[in-house]
Order: structure tokens, then sequence, then C-alpha cells
């Protein structure tokens, strides 16, 4: 099963204190560098650092012109400044060489910019979390290559549709919608017998958008279901990261919706995340081996009407193409 690793944040505010750390070495290693090759700024330098002595100096002195002197020490420092960006230019490096330079300039890599989270940590921690849920989810298996149209017969079924023609629409509609992912793509249901390739395509769409840096959630309905029931009704883990991260991803993948067990916690979770995901306007794609009817049954209106209303309808046709592979390798 997939279970979100409760200690996300800690490894979130770990890989930003590494971050803040390796951006302050890189910075002293350039201030060592530039001491050798500029001496003058060196000097300078030095000249600043002395700024907390002399304003301790003027705040205890009391002196009736201490606004004057605060000024007056800024001014040199600012002049300072500027001639340290001055002599960097001057010698060829730019003029912000010296300044800490880190991964994200909003926050300086806190992870907080005015108490509010950064764009960074959300994006950090729906990584971390599609990475904790996807670890055993086989996404290196399916690739759009692979998936073979000569498995699927190009004679007319009985309802006159004519299963490689059709499947041949389906992986240029999946390929295509993979190539032009982007946040607010639509929602896909995919719906067809066992073995016509869902999960192969779902997962091929997956790696696609996973290359174009996005997070994406695969799991089965089953799996991803019982894990939220788990936090939501553990007495030791309070936190309900898993279902965060269900609802925050860039593309949830829900495969296999039916076959779980029949359960009014896993049918209002299955309402909670289609509804919040819709109004999100985030997309989803789910995979079902139930028929129209099967799904009515198992499901209520206001569930299977979603996902044919305002899903993306791709049916898969054919044979159950896995006996003849398993034929073929022998």
């Amino acid at each position: 099963n997939m279970i979100l690793n409760e200690n996300i944040k800690d490894r979130v505010y770990a890989i930003l204190a590494e971050r803040r750390q390796k951006a302050r070495v890189a910075a002293q290693h350039r201030w060592e560098e530039i001491a050798l090759d500029i001496p003058e700024i060196a000097s300078l330098k030095a000249e600043l650092n002395q700024t907390s002595v002399r304003l301790s100096k003027i705040i205890l002195s009391r002196s009736a012109n201490v606004a004057q002197a605060l000024e007056q020490l800024r001014d040199s420092n600012l002049a300072a400044q500027a001639q340290i960006r001055e002599l960097l230019t001057a010698h060829g490096y730019p003029r912000d060489y010296l300044e800490v330079k880190y991964t994200c300039p909003i926050c300086g890599d806190t992870g907080y910019v005015d108490h509010q989270k950064c764009s960074c940590l959300i994006q950090l921690t729906k990584m971390l979390g599609a990475e904790q849920l996807n670890a055993i989810s086989p996404l290196n298996l399916s690739t759009f290559e692979s998936f073979r149209l000569d498995y699927y017969p190009d004679t007319p079924d009985e309802n006159g549709i004519v299963p490689r023609r059709q499947m041949e629409r389906v992986l240029q509609f999946c390929s295509k919608y993979a190539a032009g992912f982007h946040p607010k793509s639509q929602s896909l249901f995919m719906i067809g017998n066992t073995g016509l390739g869902k999960t192969h395509l779902s997962l091929a769409i997956a790696r696609g958008v996973l290359e174009k840096g996005y997070s994406v959630i695969y799991g089965s309905a089953q799996d991803l279901f019982r894990n939220i029931e788990k936090e939501h009704f553990g007495r030791e883990n309070e936190s309900k990261d898993s279902l965060e991260t269900i609802l925050s991803c860039d593309l949830l993948i829900l495969d296999d919706l039916g076959a779980e067990f029949d359960s009014n916690y896993y049918t209002s979770c299955l309402y909670n995340i289609v509804n919040s995901r819709i109004g999100a306007e985030k997309p989803t794609i789910i995979t079902t081996n139930l028929s129209a009817a099967q799904l009515q049954n198992k499901y209520s209106d206001r569930i299977v009407s979603r996902l044919f209303t305002m899903y993306q309808l791709l049916r898969f046709a054919g044979k159950d193409i896995r006996q003849l592979k398993i034929s073929e390798s022998r």
C-alpha cells in the first residue's frame, strides 16, 4: 500500500536548511577568492564588518547628534557597498558576485514570506509527497512506444467498432494529452473491460507529465482510499498529508475504480476527491473496468454524473490483451 511518510515536513525543512547552508558556504568561498584577487575589496569588507561595533558606540554615546551619526554611518556603508560593486565589475565579475545566491530568492530558502508559505515550500512538499506515494507504482513499465496496437482486432466487434482503429485514436489522444499537459488540462475517464491497456496508457501519461516537472500521484483506488482511511482514523498519526497531497497534486491518477471494497467512507472519499479537484480545476484521470450500469449501481448519481459529463470519456475496445501477451511469451 502507498503510505505517505509522516515525516515529510521534516524532510522539507531539512532540504531548505541544506540549501541555505550551501548558499552561504558558496558565498563565503567567493569572498575568499575575491579577497585574494582584489585586496581593496577585502579592506572595504573589513570596514563594513565594523558596522555593528560602530552602531553600538553611537547608541551608547548618548550624544545629541545620534541621528546625524547614524545617517553618516548608513551613508558610508552604502558608499562602501557601491565601491565594492564597482571594483567587481572593473575586474570582470558580476555586480552581485558576493551576494548569497539562494535557490529561492523570494524567501531566501526559509520557506516563508511574511509568515505565509512560500511557493517553493509548497512545491517541495508536493514533490516529496508525490515521490512517496509513487514509490511502489510501476511508472517505469509503460510508455506510449511500447503500446502495441497489433494486439487489438482489426475487424468490427458486435457493436460495429473496429478495436484497432478505436485504440489508435485513444493512443493518439493520450500522447497529445501528455505532450500538451498543463495544470488546467481536462480530466479523463478511461472505461473498458479488463486487460485493454487503461493502466498502461495512464502510466505513459504520468511519465510524460512527470518529465515536464509536474507532480503526479498514481495509485489504485483501493490503496489510496485505504491510506486516507488509515490516516483519518489512526490515533498515532493525526496528519492528513496523503489526502492533502492527493487533492493538491498537478495530476491525480486513480486506477481501477470499482475494485475497492464497498464502503460508505470510500464513496465519500471518492466524492470529495472528484468534487474538490473539479472545483480547483485540477485534472484527474480515472480508470475503471465497470460498465456505466455497474458504476450507477455502486456509486451515487452525483459521482457518476460528474464522471460522464465533466471528464473526457475514453472508451477502450478489444479483448483482454494480457492473454495474448502470455501466449506470445511462451
